[in-house]
């Protein structure tokens, strides 16, 4: 039988540990969130860059609440860059992963893992087509007649794009990620 003491101890380490890893996985959102990389060559302005890669690990290793926090901390910087993309690439990646982690946590498996990240890529292309509809007039000279038209052409494949790129980082990095994230003494998952 443990004294409550060590079971102090054990929840201290495990907050502790926790904290750490939540602050490790915000640097480095956020660092990839400032690599821009142009993927789509019909709108070379629309950039992509690898942050949600680290906000999916973290939501699936974490759940949906740790992962959003990541995301949104690690996006809060970029507001007083972009204040119209950044709150966009918040609520994009939110969508991503908070469905992502939902269903993962429910099916711990690789087949979770995958219809949990194809559901919160869905839901990300969804709103990042809805959001440019409503933000982007707001600062460029497009109305939303002509951010519409360009929802087919451009808008859509980028983000389906920009999200397999995630789904498939996702998958790859999923099983080593996990194995070095398991608390001590859980075995993998």
């Amino acid at each position: 039988m443990s004294s409550p003491t060590r079971a102090t101890e054990r929840t201290s380490h495990v907050n502790t540990r926790k904290i750490a890893l939540t602050a490790l996985f915000t640097a480095a959102s956020l660092i990839l969130s400032f690599i821009q990389i142009p993927i789509f060559p019909a709108a070379p302005w629309l950039m992509y860059d690898p942050s949600g890669i680290v906000c999916l690990i973290a939501a699936l290793a974490f759940g949906p609440k740790l992962g959003a926090a990541v995301a949104i901390i690690s996006w809060l910087p970029r507001v007083f860059l972009d204040p119209f993309g950044a709150p966009m690439g918040m609520v994009s990646t939110c969508a991503l992963i908070i469905p992502a982690a939902l269903i993962y946590a429910r099916h711990r498996t690789r087949a979770g893992s995958i219809a949990g990240m194809v559901a919160g890529a869905v839901l990300s292309v969804i709103v990042s087509c809805a959001l440019n509809l409503v933000v982007t007039p707001l600062y460029t000279a497009v109305t939303m007649a002509d951010v519409a038209a360009m929802i087919l052409p451009i808008l859509l494949p980028f983000n389906a794009l920009k999200m397999v790129i995630n789904v498939v980082a996702g998958q790859v990095l999923l099983a080593p990620c996990m194995a070095v994230l398991a608390p001590e003494g859980s075995g993998s998952r």
